[in-house]
């Protein structure tokens, strides 16, 4: 047959809807997979579109399938036998993939990215041992160099000719503020309105703080710098209590926005940090680097819905 099944490139859907249905829950797969919520749906839904026919009835709190979902999960049980069966003939050969795997980030990245990430590595290499180095973007680039480490997943503005890099993430830097700030109110805030109050900006060797910096230059933007300061987790307290308004990763603040503690609002300009996996050229021989660059690459579509 000449005809593609569009089915064949969807092996990853599929083994995505298997745990959906296994665990009767698009959250709990989620955890089980180590990937996001949305990223679950959006595999469901291109699964769907591919087949052309519904597959999960949600609704009332129920769960159940179609009959096509019924007819698909059965064979998604057996590929996902087969896969167990070929995992247990790897072992052996992931054996090999051993020692310590050195990796430097950012402290906001170390609390919001690293730990689920982490996690699904080692799922897949036990024996390898991660040793996690925190600093400011800066201070981890310059440790690749020095041998200090041998990952970095940082934002960069520019890649060195010494390094390899991956694209991971881009990031959306928005304006934070209390939710009693007359600013938090508004739909969008243009970047010049930031001048009329306190600022906080990150301190020196973070990529964030760059691309502001930048930002005021090209603007004519002179804000009220109130603090420099190296941790987000302060920004965000002293922010929440009125102290002060700033501009950092839109997800770093996921937690306190959903909490209602302070308000995150887009900006008229749009400003992105690009985060990137970062190592020395000719060091991925390292059998532990080559693993966790595979991983990175197999995973960041899904990292990045």
């Amino acid at each position: 047959m000449n005809r593609k099944n569009p089915l064949y490139d969807s092996i990853h859907s599929l083994l995505v809807f298997h745990e959906v249905v296994r665990q009767r829950s698009f959250s709990k797969a989620a955890d089980e997979l180590f990937i996001s919520q949305p990223a679950v749906t959006k595999h469901i839904k291109s699964l769907e579109q591919k087949v052309g026919l519904g597959l999960i009835q949600r609704g009332g709190g129920g769960f159940s399938l179609t009959e096509a979902g019924k007819i698909l999960y059965q064979s998604t049980q057996k590929i996902s036998n087969h896969l167990r069966k070929i995992e247990g003939r790897l072992s052996k050969l992931q054996q090999k993939h051993h020692g310590l795997l050195r990796i430097g980030t950012t402290e906001s990245y170390s609390r919001c990215l690293m730990p689920r990430l982490l996690s699904g590595f080692q799922v897949l290499y036990p024996s390898i041992n991660i040793a996690l180095d925190v600093g400011n973007s800066e201070d981890i680039e310059k440790s690749l160099m020095t041998y200090q480490n041998d990952l970095a997943l940082i934002a960069v503005t520019g890649v060195s000719s010494r390094f390899e890099s991956i694209p991971f993430l881009k990031e959306e830097l928005v304006l934070i503020t209390s939710p009693s700030h007359p600013l938090a109110s508004q739909k969008r805030v243009p970047l010049k309105e930031i001048e009329k109050y306190p600022f906080i900006i990150r301190a020196k060797g973070s990529t964030t703080r760059k691309i502001l910096l930048q930002a005021f230059t090209e603007l004519g933007i002179r804000p009220s710098l109130m603090i420099e300061a190296g941790s987000s987790e302060f920004i965000k307290q002293w922010v929440s209590t009125g102290k002060g308004i700033s501009i950092i990763v839109k997800r770093i603040a996921e937690e306190e926005a959903r909490r209602g503690l302070i308000r995150r609002i887009p900006l008229e300009e749009k400003y992105f940090l690009e985060v990137v996996l970062l190592y020395l050229k000719g060091e991925k021989t390292n059998p532990a680097i080559k693993a966790f660059t595979r991983f990175i690459e197999e995973r960041r579509k899904d990292w990045a819905a």
